[in-house]
């Protein structure tokens, strides 16, 4: 069953955005309120991550009070500094060390081809972005860090589509599962259930697209290589210790496989964040219950990244999926 409010359907979550159109870049930022246990899986072989060694396997500060999904690559990292300026000022975290630190993590897109980094402010966004942040419905598409994501790089990204952000929630009982994801993806993107091609990379004769096996040649002689990456977040408010989350943030890597052809590439980035905010109390904890909150997982990364899609616009002539012709 799907929520119309996508991830901010899960008790406990909410989510706000900023971006800078001129620059064609942004934030999106995950409040968790007090506190949420949090846990990370990256894939990509060339990610970018804030302190996601803190979420790691045998780690305690696994408590977090904010993720943050960022375009700029490394220099989106900045985001964190108008995130932690919030949370102080929210009085959710303490500025001093005798007090609770700010417990924030995140991932980069690489976006620096198709942005304009050089007119961004990112504390400033991502001190917005926690301002934005709403419980209720998220716009997606161009919106946050999907203002400057394009899918479909096979042909080193001069035939790229637009990509974006989308997101997406299912229950199962009282408990539910959602998915907010960025969408940059070297590969195409096709729809999880019946496997058609809905953006990416697109044929030079202007008619749909190609499939990666069609640009194999051309790929082999990329001197450098174009770059991809697709980041988010699932969250659930089932009752999880920090064990299983690094379970599911595994599990909802197969919602990529699901939906990107190619994914996890040498030249992806892609990370995806689990969150348990326990608000949902009837469910008890055990290992079934963690197999279907990580199935659901997949499902909903799947369903956000193709809303992604079909929600983006075009923008620096790099055309939403819609404006291709079949």
């Amino acid at each position: 069953m799907a929520h119309d409010l996508g991830i901010t359907s899960v008790k406990g979550i909410s989510v706000g955005n900023a971006h800078d159109l001129s620059a064609r870049t942004g934030c999106t930022v995950i409040l968790l309120g007090k506190g949420a246990e949090a846990a990370c899986d990256a894939r990509g072989g060339w990610p970018g991550t804030y302190d996601t060694e803190s979420i790691g396997v045998t780690k305690r500060f696994t408590k977090k009070h904010a993720v943050f999904l960022t375009g700029g690559d490394v220099f989106g990292f900045d985001v964190a500094i108008g995130v932690r300026k919030y949370l102080i000022e929210q009085g959710i975290a303490s500025g001093i060390g005798a007090g609770l630190l700010p417990g924030i993590v995140g991932a980069d897109i690489y976006d620096l081809d198709f942005s304009d980094i050089t007119k961004a402010d990112y504390p400033r966004l991502g001190y917005q972005a926690c301002h934005n942040a709403t419980s209720g419905r998220i716009e997606e598409g161009n919106v946050g860090a999907g203002m400057g994501a394009t899918v479909g790089k096979l042909l080193d990204g001069e035939l790229a589509c637009k990509g974006g952000l989308g997101t997406s929630c299912a229950a199962f009982d009282d408990v539910r599962v959602g998915a907010i994801m960025v969408t940059n993806s070297f590969g195409n993107i096709h729809d999880y259930e019946n496997g058609k091609i809905l953006a990416g990379c697109r044929n030079p004769d202007g008619l749909g697209f190609l499939e990666f096996e069609q640009t194999l040649r051309d790929y082999l002689q990329f001197h450098d290589k174009p770059k991809g990456t697709t980041i988010g977040l699932v969250a659930t408010d089932a009752a999880l210790a920090h064990e299983d989350l690094i379970k599911i943030a595994q599990m909802a890597h197969n919602g990529l496989a699901m939906s990107i052809r190619p994914t996890h590439t040498s030249t992806d980035g892609d990370t995806i964040f689990a969150v348990s905010t326990q608000a949902a109390t009837t469910q008890e904890r055990n290992l079934n219950l963690v197999d279907i909150i990580g199935h659901l997982a997949a499902t909903q990364v799947a369903n956000a990244v193709r809303r992604s899609v079909l929600s983006a616009q075009t923008l620096n002539q790099v055309p939403a999926c819609k404006e291709v012709a079949w």
